[in-house]
């Protein structure tokens, strides 16, 4: 692995050939590094990512895939996936070998994040995207197989999820709220169950104040210090939601003393709305959630009203009502009681 020092600049460079994916040999040549040590790191880890077999490092593996999934994704999800990727499951396997990492090594990883008291919803989404990170071996370094297929299940018995507000726990800590803003903001998401990038991205041109509807058609998220606006995570994402007269009342007032917010509707960041949240639960004795979690409690609110799924899935974006139907199937168990109560007494 031999590196060159360019007599005019004082710098060093590499240069040499490597075979593609195509099977075709290249000729590929580096410029500008301070020191002779700069450039062999280079090379090697340039022909890690190009190499034929599978005994290239798990961090090389994991930079072609990310700039792999930098084109292809939208900047939200992609961002994402990064974070995952860097914070949950590169600290395990930065140090391996791609081709030495086996199902033992996965279980071991999963019981590592079980063990940091993470939830099962979300240890599944790390181990999904540490599958597709295999996948993309086996499709362009030819990995034999995915180590994460053969690991052991994890338990599919579902844990009830209480991460929500009932309508009495809002109230409570609605009496928290001081500022048209912040009031406004957590009605909205409380009484429509929009995402909350749905939310930040709204403006006053998708209301219609004599229909009493929203058009969602977008989607705000911060992204390294940058507020990106793109299209909604699906397409049944873009969606018309009817509000209730007393939210659509709420905002004419809000929109007379907002005037400062020009076309949005809030000049305030997620961040600003999470601290909001936990600090009014924790003044008003209300268990802590997620702002997440108020899309949930929207979802309970219309459950327990009788509405189908297929109405609560077109409410909520999902692409179909079987999504609605795994992620809240626990608060239609109550619902399945009912009608076995009905049944009884036809």
């Amino acid at each position: 692995m031999p590196s060159y020092k360019n007599a005019v600049s004082g710098t060093w460079y590499c240069a040499f050939y490597y075979t593609d994916w195509q099977g075709k040999r290249k000729k590929k040549k580096k410029e500008g590094f301070k020191t002779k040590r700069e450039s062999q790191y280079w090379e090697r880890r340039f022909l890690e990512q190009y190499a034929s077999t599978p005994t290239i490092s798990f961090s090389s593996l994991v930079d072609a895939y990310l700039a792999a999934a930098q084109v292809r994704l939208k900047p939200t999800t992609y961002d994402v996936k990064r974070r995952i990727v860097e914070n949950r499951i590169q600290p395990f396997f930065s140090h391996m070998l791609v081709s030495g990492i086996s199902r033992r090594t996965v279980n071991a990883f999963r019981t590592q994040l079980l063990a940091e008291g993470l939830k099962m919803s979300y240890v599944r989404t790390i181990q999904a995207q540490l599958s597709s990170i295999f996948n993309f071996a086996i499709e362009n370094y030819n990995l034999v197989s995915n180590p994460v297929q053969t690991a052991s299940k994890l338990h599919s018995a579902q844990t009830i999820n209480n991460d929500y507000w009932t309508l009495d726990e809002f109230r409570l800590f609605a009496r928290s709220l001081k500022s048209p803003e912040h009031i406004m903001a957590f009605y909205m998401l409380f009484w429509t169950g929009m995402r909350v990038g749905e939310m930040l991205a709204l403006r006053w041109e998708d209301i219609n104040f004599i229909d009493n509807t929203i058009i969602v058609n977008k989607t705000s998220t911060r992204i390294k210090g940058s507020d990106v606006v793109t299209t909604p995570k699906t397409t049944a994402g873009s969606r018309i939601v009817v509000l209730p007269d007393f939210i659509a009342n709420m905002l004419r007032d809000y929109k007379r003393m907002a005037k400062y917010n020009g076309d949005i509707l809030f000049g305030i960041t997620r961040a600003a709305l999470l601290k909001k949240i936990h600090a009014g639960a924790k003044k008003m004795g209300v268990k802590q959630i997620r702002l997440h979690d108020l899309r949930h409690s929207h979802a309970s609110l219309l459950i327990d009203a009788g509405f189908s799924p297929v109405e609560v899935a077109d409410r909520l974006g999902h692409a179909n009502p079987a999504v609605t139907l795994k992620v809240y199937s626990h608060f239609y168990q109550s619902k399945r009681t009912a009608l076995a109560k009905r049944l009884n007494k036809i």
